[in-house]
């Protein structure tokens, strides 16, 4: 039996029969079902057509609304509510930097960006974050993916984490990347999905798109957990 990895709850292993002779590798899951349950999925639920945020009624929400009258209309697919759960979670694997915990998300993400059939660049973090946390928390979750690090950090260490500025600081950070000139042959002509973990105000995910559009890109579009 496993133990959970976000309670350390015991995990009864249940495998049915159609799993048992369906002859392909039983997958056991890292969390119980009480803490898979504090998760909120959006798949097959309303979201934003441009960002992926929960909705009820409306199809872009205010966040959006105030990208496209600046001109920068973008599609981002999420896979979870960004609620206290998540935030907890982040909190853990990306902050204090329990890398065990990239195998509670690892598959979904994974099956997801393998079926997108795209050119796969992730966010790069800066020199400093992985001198201290020794990972970087997109690429982490990828399971039998292909990616190309295309995107590089200008600056090697952050003055203000992402996390901790406010929405208007969010909103005027400058340009974070650069494009790295090696791989700039890797987009072009290519149809790009960008893998971030948070989509906040969505400043970072639309920095690195411009970029790589710029570069030449045919089509880019974004892919984050949560939202």
């Amino acid at each position: 039996m496993n133990k959970c990895l976000l309670c350390d709850q015991t995990i009864a292993a249940v495998a049915d029969l159609n799993m048992i002779f369906s002859f392909r590798s039983i997958v056991m899951p890292v969390i119980c079902s009480n803490c898979t349950q504090s998760f909120v999925s959006l798949t097959n639920q309303k979201t934003c057509l441009d960002c992926g945020r929960l909705l009820k009624q409306v199809d872009v929400c205010s966040d959006c609304h105030y990208w496209r009258q600046h001109g920068h209309q973008f599609s981002n697919k999420a896979l979870y509510e960004y609620n206290p759960a998540m935030k907890e979670y982040m909190s853990r694997y990306k902050f204090i930097g329990d890398y065990r915990l990239r195998q509670v998300f690892r598959n979904e993400l994974s099956q997801v960006i393998r079926a997108s059939r795209k050119v796969i660049i992730p966010i790069p973090v800066s020199v400093d974050t992985i001198k201290h946390r020794g990972f970087n928390q997109v690429t982490g979750w990828f399971k039998k993916v292909n990616y190309y690090d295309v995107l590089m950090p200008i600056k090697k260490k952050k003055i203000i984490a992402q996390s901790e500025k406010n929405r208007q600081q969010r909103l005027q950070t400058p340009q974070p990347f650069q494009i790295i000139a090696s791989a700039q042959s890797v987009i072009l002509n290519q149809d790009v999905l960008i893998v971030d973990d948070v989509y906040t105000t969505g400043t970072t995910i639309r920095h690195a798109a411009n970029l790589i559009q710029a570069a030449g890109a045919r089509s880019v579009s974004g892919l984050t957990l949560c939202r």
